[in-house]
C-alpha cells in the first residue's frame, strides 16, 4: 500500500465494501473473462486485473491495474498503472493505449488516459480517486456520484477500463525501421469503431 494513504475510514467497514464488491464481481468473473478482463491477484486493500484484447490473436495483454479500496466509498476506488507480471507501478509511455474515446462532433478521440509531470498514468473519468485528486476536477466532488448508479463501483471501473481500453482493438500494426531488427509491434482499430 502507498505510504502516502492513510486509512481513517472504519477498516472493518471498508473490508465489509471490498468483499461485497468482489463477490459481485465473481458472480460476473466469466462474462469479464470473455471480454479478455482477468483477475490477477487479491490481497486486500487491492485487486489487480490485466486486460487482453480477445478480438486479436495473439491475444495481448495491453495493459494491467491495480484497483485500491482505502477508505472506500467514502473516497472513490484508485486505479493505478501497473506492469501485468511484476504488479510494479508504470508510467504513461510503458502503457499501450491512452484509452480513447469518441466525442461527437470532436475531430479527434479524447484520451481518457492522463498523466501529470510525474509520468504516472491516471485513469480520467469520474468515480476514480486520481480523477477527484486531480487540480483540475476540484470541483467535481466524488459525492456528486457516490451513489449514483453504481458510478465508482469496482465492476463500473472494470467496464470502462475494458471499453475504452480494449474492445475497440481490431488489429496488430508494424512499423518497421530500417535500421533495427526488430519491427515496432503496436495495436490498431478503426476510429470508427471507437466508444462514445
Amino acid at each position: 500500500m502507498e505510504s502516502s494513504l492513510i486509512q481513517y475510514v472504519d477498516p472493518e467497514v471498508t473490508h465489509q465494501k471490498f468483499q461485497e464488491e468482489l463477490e459481485i464481481f465473481f458472480s460476473l468473473r466469466e462474462e469479464y473473462r470473455k471480454k479478455g478482463v482477468l483477475l490477477l491477484e487479491q490481497q486486500y486493500p487491492d485487486l489487480y486485473f490485466a486486460f487482453a484484447a480477445p478480438s486479436l490473436y495473439p491475444m495481448p495483454i495491453v495493459f494491467a491495474v491495480r484497483i485500491n479500496f482505502v477508505n472506500y466509498d467514502v473516497q472513490p476506488l484508485s486505479v493505478k498503472f501497473v506492469h501485468p507480471l511484476t504488479l510494479e507501478p508504470i508510467t504513461i509511455e510503458q502503457v499501450h493505449t491512452n484509452l480513447p474515446r469518441k466525442l461527437v462532433g470532436a475531430p479527434t478521440p479524447q484520451a481518457l488516459l492522463q498523466a501529470d509531470l510525474n509520468r504516472i498514468p491516471f485513469f480520467c473519468i469520474p468515480g476514480v480517486r486520481e480523477y477527484h485528486n486531480h487540480p483540475f476536477h476540484n470541483g467535481d466532488s466524488w459525492f456528486l456520484y457516490r451513489k449514483k448508479g453504481g458510478e465508482g463501483s469496482l465492476c463500473f471501473l472494470l467496464d470502462n477500463l475494458e471499453l475504452y481500453g480494449t474492445s475497440y482493438l481490431t488489429a496488430y500494426t508494424f512499423q518497421i525501421n530500417l535500421n533495427m531488427q526488430i519491427p515496432n509491434l503496436q495495436l490498431g482499430y478503426n476510429p470508427e469503431d471507437l466508444p462514445l
